[in-house]
């Protein structure tokens, strides 16, 4: 399954990629209907994950070579194994009644027609207490009732408890839908209209905020600078700026998926989520990525087969050398991709894969070296390793100068140590290609770094505008593909980082 000392084993391995932080998903004690997402005690560490002695050494040792750890925290739902549910649900009178969303009907009729995300009706009848409960995902996972102060104050205790063990903070989870409309209306094109995780009545609503804001008063009032990290899907770039608070006091970094839900190369959509992102959210930190574990692997979703490599170098240079933070999803660095659909769909359920879920494509076990199952256990592994093993693990890349390993920690040096790519502005560019997009990061001298990626099967000559003031002197290009020289012109699917002075 890997587990928490597995984790510690390679820290060392995380400080030569050069990350500053690791968020690690759910590893409470759970029965396993949502890989975890399905909290039953949200302070215990699940016993097939280790024990809280092996989070504290993990922390610990992360602190030693730099590098925080964030707790992914379940905000939306708990299990409906969790002792506050199962207390809720044996009767309308006891002191938890209210802690999960209760409505009264029939046996036959939900009290809405709405929607969950995994599929069916969002609501199931509870035959103790004769009602429906909500839940946004699995029946198995209810909504928590965030307007119930004791709920509160009890979801307030676990971000207390996680900050005293060392946590750096939190990703959490589902944070648009802890509040639903208190009219509970019909929804007029359940199956169509907004996406399930965007309707109206479920989704950004203003209670929220006030949660949020609380919940950033906790972890601000902590040394080291904790960080809340939010599952923040919005439909447009002023629904993802009103994230962060009016006041700038809500969530530090909520996540971009504006640009993390873009499944095609497209010059064009890059420009604008990009730009948007630099020059519309009041200079506050953007959050880019384009791979994590509930949607398919950049290096599947954007390859074509043919030049996968060089691919996966231009989504790591747009996720990286772009200003704000960069999430970064275990193995993307080494190419790691989707499992194909007829293997997903020979991987057998058992205790550790409890029901289907397509998702398992992008989940399958780190792939270390060449050694029987990519060296990530000497046991069977929870899914298979993905059949590219032998030739794209860490061992392997790590002896490769030209490898997408080593590609990425070139890009993350820059972000650590060139003035323009550590603090430059954000320039937006039009790069006279409709095929490459380009943008520039520019020190306050004027000097800086031009960045182009050419996002066709064509080579591509650039004639980049935009620029304040006079047009810069530009040097030499030091590309993705190994091209080297003077000049605008960029091979299928190539990045190119040119310097420039004014």
């Amino acid at each position: 399954m890997g587990d928490l000392r597995g984790i510690t084993a390679r820290l060392d391995y995380l400080k030569s990629l050069g990350v500053d932080a690791i968020w690690v998903t759910p590893f409470f004690r759970s029965p396993n209907a949502d890989f975890g997402y399905d909290v039953s005690d949200y302070t215990a560490v699940d016993p097939q994950y280790g024990t809280m002695a092996d989070w504290d050494t993990l922390v610990a040792e992360a602190r030693k070579r730099g590098i925080r750890v964030m707790v992914d925290l379940v905000v939306n739902h708990s299990s409906a194994e969790h002792p506050w549910f199962k207390e809720s649900r044996s009767s309308r009178t006891n002191p938890k009644a209210d802690w999960y969303m209760w409505r009264d009907g029939t046996p036959d009729t939900p009290p809405t027609n709405w929607q969950s995300i995994f599929g069916g009706p969002a609501w199931t009848w509870d035959t103790t207490r004769k009602q429906w409960y909500y839940h946004i995902f699995l029946p198995q996972q209810p909504d928590l009732n965030w307007s119930n102060p004791g709920l509160r104050k009890a979801m307030f205790d676990v971000v207390r408890f996680w900050l005293d063990h060392g946590a750096a903070g939190f990703r959490l989870d589902a944070t648009p839908y802890l509040f639903e409309d208190p009219n509970w209306p019909q929804d007029p094109d359940p199956k169509g209209g907004d996406p399930v995780w965007l309707k109206p009545y479920n989704s950004q609503l203003p209670g929220t905020n006030q949660v949020l804001r609380e919940m950033r008063r906790i972890v601000d009032a902590y040394p080291g600078d904790p960080v809340l990290l939010g599952e923040s899907s919005t439909r447009n770039i002023q629904q993802l700026r009103a994230v962060y608070g009016k006041n700038k006091d809500e969530i530090h970094l909520p996540m971009n998926f504006l640009v993390g839900n873009i499944d095609k190369l497209d010059a064009a959509t890059f420009k604008r989520r990009y730009d948007e992102a630099a020059t519309q959210l009041d200079g506050l930190t953007p959050v880019e990525f384009f791979s994590n574990h509930d949607q398919s692997r950049q290096y599947s979703e954007f390859g074509d087969g043919r030049h996968d490599a060089l691919i996966g170098k231009m989504t790591a240079a747009l996720t990286l050398l772009n200003p704000g933070t960069a999430l970064l999803y275990y193995g993307e660095e080494i190419g790691m991709g989707d499992m194909d659909k007829a293997t997903l769909a020979k991987v057998p359920l058992g205790p550790n894969r409890p029901r289907t879920d397509e998702r398992d494509r992008a989940r399958t076990p780190m792939q270390w070296s060449a050694a029987p199952h990519a060296g990530f256990t000497t046991g069977t592994p929870w899914l298979p390793v993905n059949a590219r093993y032998t030739v794209a693990n860490a061992e392997a890349e790590a002896r490769d100068p030209a490898s997408l390993l080593n590609w990425y920690r070139r890009l993350i040096a820059l972000r650590k140590t060139d003035p323009a790519f550590r603090d430059g502005a954000y320039v937006p560019l039009d790069s006279g290609s409709g095929a490459v997009f380009a943008f520039a990061r520019e020190n306050r001298d004027g000097s800086g770094a031009l960045v182009m990626a050419n996002t066709g099967a064509a080579a591509a000559t650039a004639r980049p505008t935009g620029w304040t003031g006079k047009a810069p002197t530009f040097g030499t290009a030091t590309c993705a593909s190994g091209a080297t020289g003077a000049g605008m012109t960029l091979a299928p699917y190539d990045t190119c980082i040119i310097r420039y002075r004014r």
